[in-house]
């Protein structure tokens, strides 16, 4: 759950509080104020009743400004609160249209309709009370989009972290506020430029490396078709060949490490197997066993993604116990099984530079094919999987992309 989600989800918990608590407030103070009302309704209506049997009308004016009481024009109820009936007559307490409080007074053929002017003032109060709640509920809402307005820009913050992870090395945060957030935007542009700097410094010397090493060795090659056969002959012409597939792969992982796409055009999975073959090195084919159960069409960088699956049938070549190999294709699978003895660590291990089977030290490679195979079909947005079973490895280009 996003710090976002959470803020919302607090706001709503407290404005839902704030609500039932205003409501309860409002509820609690109108029944209290309606009680007031109708019991000095009920006591001055009881009293007026009396002087209604006893008084003139001016002297009933006198008597209804003591009570505090107005005399209005008749009006119609719209909420009856109270009725008591009497032999000549009756009191009633209602509501008007406005609201507010009226008395009425039937004494035989006379209707009075009367109001407090005094209850205005404990009504004023409720309302008070009332506002002080909408209130707290507005500063509320407030305090919550003012949150939300200063954490805003960790979106953006996130969302260069994030380009930056997927290889746009120039990407930087543009939050130039004084504050905490801006101090850990000036931080992650500070340490991305820093991380940049030293990617770009190492492709580069990577990639100058590699080419000042090839002319070398190509000139190393050249010199020893002028020596005569000898064991040494032999020695230095298969050390110069390992120096060249080393200069090759390191070039090969620095390009697939600058390279932010891939070339992605359709061709069927049995294009791609014949461009893999013609990559591949190998004096005897029958070593190979091709079955395509499935020629489907796929997606993606035919250059690179035959150079993943030559890789996989180099590995499985020189690695196996017994021949043959067997390549298989499937729908949306590419799968290569050899036999052999079961890998002495995790896979995710020898997906790492410079790493083989320990006990392989001396055969030939560098322990970089299956690194590239990684990064190859990962830039394609495929997967790369292995599982060991009944003494056979397999291992898997699933071009499905993932989720």
């Amino acid at each position: 759950m996003s710090i976002f989600t959470k803020i919302t989800f607090l706001f709503l918990i407290s404005l839902t509080l704030m609500v039932g608590i205003g409501y309860k407030i409002d509820t609690i103070n109108t029944e209290k104020y309606e009680a007031i009302v109708l019991q000095k309704y009920l006591l001055d209506g009881r009293k007026i009743f009396r002087w209604m049997a006893t008084s003139t009308a001016d002297e009933l004016e006198d008597e209804f400004r003591t009570l505090n009481l107005v005399k209005i024009a008749p009006v119609t109820p719209k909420k009856v609160l109270m009725r008591q009936s009497h032999t000549f007559g009756l009191i009633e307490i209602f509501k008007d249209e406005r609201s507010e409080y009226i008395l009425h007074i039937r004494y035989i053929d006379d209707d009075i309709f009367l109001r407090d002017t005094t209850l205005q003032d404990v009504l004023r109060e409720g309302w008070i009370l009332n506002a002080l709640v909408v209130a707290d509920m507005v500063v509320l809402a407030v305090i919550f989009v003012l949150i939300l307005r200063m954490l805003s820009p960790l979106n953006s913050i996130t969302g260069s972290m994030r380009r930056f992870a997927l290889g746009e090395y120039h990407s930087r945060s543009p939050i130039a506020s004084h504050d905490e957030i801006g101090e850990v935007a000036r931080s992650y542009n500070d340490m991305a430029q820093t991380i940049e700097n030293m990617i770009l410094s190492r492709e580069e010397l990577l990639r100058d490396v590699g080419h000042e090493l090839r002319t070398p060795i190509a000139r190393g090659m050249f010199a020893l078709e002028e020596v005569a056969e000898s064991s040494a002959r032999e020695t230095l012409k298969h050390s110069f060949k390992e120096l060249d597939q080393l200069t090759r792969e390191l070039l090969e992982i620095e390009k697939l490490q600058s390279t932010d796409t891939m070339q992605s055009t359709p061709f069927t999975a049995e294009t791609l197997v014949m461009e893999a073959f013609s990559k591949l090195y190998i004096d005897d084919e029958s070593k190979i066993l091709v079955n395509i159960k499935d020629n489907y069409t796929l997606n993606g960088d035919l250059h690179y993604l035959s150079l993943a699956l030559k890789n996989l049938l180099d590995n499985a070549l020189k690695y196996a116990e017994q021949f043959p190999i067997i390549l298989e294709v499937s729908s949306n699978r590419i799968s290569v099984y050899n036999h052999g003895k079961a890998l002495e660590k995790e896979f995710s291990y020898f997906l790492t530079p410079f790493t083989r089977q320990e006990r392989s030290r001396t055969s030939e490679g560098f322990g970089l094919g299956l690194n590239i195979v990684s990064k190859i079909v990962s830039k394609h947005g495929y997967t790369l999987s292995y599982e060991y079973k009944e003494g056979k490895h397999c291992f898997s280009i699933i071009t499905e992309h993932k989720n």
